[in-house]
């Protein structure tokens, strides 16, 4: 009896590390870099240097990562130009529209009272929000299938 208590508890202890590990979030870095349909915001967000530079501080944060096919939206090379070191004041612009200060639900995205890093109000028009993802720095990172204030 004392034997399967002994493997019984070893089991659980399994079960629970796992859980764990796979329940803990990843850098937003990681995030982006997981999905390959978000080559163009995780090359923008790393020739920005990351959140903190675009908010001025440190998460948390909101982010709406718009997919690799909303970009095309901006028309050719727009996406490589802006990663061009002399480009970077109209990458910081681009981004200020993509991240938020806080973390903001969905609800609170679709009613049109949420300001962006640029001071904005977000407006999501017919933009699908995919379901939030945190990151362990605190942040939340929202797939989107449009730029924002584009139908």
């Amino acid at each position: 009896m004392r034997s399967i208590s002994m493997r019984l508890s070893m089991i659980l202890s399994f079960i629970a590390i796992l859980h764990y590990s796979c329940s803990t979030t990843s850098s937003l870095t990681s995030v982006l870099g997981a999905n390959p349909n978000l080559s163009g915001i995780s090359s923008m967000m790393s020739a920005a240097g990351g959140v903190s530079n675009i908010l001025g501080a440190k998460g948390p944060y909101t982010l709406l990562a718009p997919t690799n096919e909303a970009l095309t939206a901006l028309g050719g090379d727009a996406v490589h130009n802006m990663l061009q070191p002399e480009n970077k004041s109209s990458l910081m612009s681009f981004l200020k529209n993509q991240v938020i200060a806080g973390n903001v639900t969905q609800e609170a995205l679709k009613s049109g009272t949420v300001r962006n890093a640029a001071g904005n109000l977000v407006d999501l028009g017919s933009t699908v929000l995919g379901s939030p993802t945190k990151t362990k720095d605190g942040g939340l990172i929202f797939i989107v299938d449009k730029l924002l204030g584009k139908s």
